[in-house]
């Protein structure tokens, strides 16, 4: 069970800020039924409401710690294999985020970037799936590793030239 003051992704909202566990005085609704208040860290106007003891349902999960910046040392070689179809590319997207993966995210994060990047040499756009997962991993981690949002990409790419002028020096 989630506390208030918890962050949390659920599903497509991303990530959201358990303010309070409370019951619902609606028509139709238990009245002692509990339910998360939680406010979207995205879209802070909307209030959602989840059953208590429905989070795996409702693909609701706390949000990753501390370790995706440790893993900041392994973006260098941190790619995922590129699968060109694309069901098969959002059901690997979809684990990694509902698993918490911190590598995968980076990964994940690394590998859109540079395919979004070729893309726009091409004169091409990304795919709006692609954009899709990219902006939930980002706000994922700028929350975890308390980086805003705007500033995540020029983060790790500063993170990524202190690494490879690290490993130049050798």
């Amino acid at each position: 069970m989630f506390e208030k003051g918890d962050l949390v992704t659920y599903g497509c909202k991303g990530v959201c800020e358990v303010k309070n566990i409370t019951t619902l005085n609606l028509e139709g609704i238990p009245k002692d039924r509990l339910y998360y208040e939680m406010q979207s860290m995205v879209n802070a106007g909307s209030r959602i409401f989840s059953p208590v003891g429905q989070e795996e349902k409702n693909a609701m999960r706390a949000v990753l710690t501390k370790e995706a910046e440790e893993l900041l040392g392994q973006l260098p070689e941190c790619r995922l294999c590129w699968e060109k179809d694309e069901r098969r590319r959002e059901e690997t997207y979809r684990r990694i985020i509902n698993h918490s993966d911190a590598r995968g995210m980076l990964c994940m994060i690394r590998t859109i970037t540079d395919y979004g990047r070729e893309r726009v040499l091409e004169g091409r756009r990304m795919p709006a799936m692609d954009g899709r997962y990219l902006k939930a991993a980002d706000a994922e981690l700028s929350i975890a590793m308390e980086i805003p949002r705007s500033a995540l990409k020029e983060y790790m790419a500063a993170r990524m030239g202190e690494l490879s002028g690290a490993l130049q020096a050798l």
